[in-house]
């Protein structure tokens, strides 16, 4: 069985610099950089070094929570395509290590929707990462229709990352995707949903009280190992038995 973190993060300097320019706040992600995220040469490689101490062979990687959200159409895709060009650069130059989830730029969800294709299609990525409200609106908003459509249609994986904040309830309200059963929904976070959204709902786990909320909720089959790297080390893998590899067809 291939051994795979379904919940890491990615910050790569230069898509980190086109959001500090895009918001107009030079400092607001200086507390993201150097700090084990990044994509110098000394981060790349203390990662694999994390991934191989924890016998992690895949690491699947997404820029959640610092997503390229905002009204402006034309820059939410414009910050969506550099995440997604550095995040397809790790992937290639480490191809048996690395897997990727798309950055989208919504909220436009047609928008949103074409950029999945195009991350799936060209480069390979397994589907998409987004948080769990977006700019203040629930998943739940028909805005986001066109988007559960693509993702439907892909058979797409889909991870929803906490926004912050938020309990679970307030998370996920109104959130309802069991008419999306092709959809492999992973949502993370200390504090999984309270039902399964979705036929294929699993829920990766990094901590010990989440590992026992989301067992009761969802079943142990439905658990998945997911880091959060760089912020945890790896979770209690002994107690995750969901197989990420089958369901992400790694």
């Amino acid at each position: 069985m291939t051994s795979v973190d379904v919940h890491a993060h990615y910050f790569p300097e230069l898509y980190l610099d086109m959001l500090d320019a895009c918001h107009g706040s030079p400092g607001g992600t200086a507390g993201l950089r150097g700090g084990g995220g990044g994509s110098t040469p000394a981060e790349i490689g203390a990662r694999l070094a994390a991934m191989d101490a924890a016998g992690t062979d895949v690491q699947v990687i997404s820029v959640t929570p610092q997503v390229p959200y905002a009204d402006n159409a034309a820059e939410a895709l414009g910050a969506a395509r550099v995440a997604n060009a550095a995040c397809v650069d790790l992937v290639r130059a480490h191809p048996t290590r690395f897997r990727a989830l798309a950055a989208l730029p919504l909220p436009n969800g047609l928008a949103a929707g074409d950029e999945l294709g195009r991350s799936m299609d060209e480069l390979g990525f397994l589907g998409a990462a987004v948080t769990s409200t977006v700019l203040g609106r629930p998943l739940s908003d028909p805005e986001f229709v066109p988007l559960f459509d693509a993702l439907e249609r892909r058979g797409a994986v889909l991870l929803v990352h906490p926004t912050g904040g938020e309990g679970s309830q307030q998370a996920y309200q109104g959130l309802d995707l069991t008419s999306y059963p092709n959809i492999r929904l992973i949502t993370v976070g200390e504090v999984p949903p309270d039902r399964p959204l979705n036929p294929l709902h699993h829920h990766a786990v990094a901590d010990a009280d989440g590992l026992r909320r989301a067992a009761v909720t969802f079943g142990p089959e439905r658990l998945l190992a997911g880091s959060g790297y760089p912020y945890r080390t790896q979770g209690e893998r002994a107690a995750v038995t969901g197989d990420a590899g089958q369901l992400l067809g790694l």
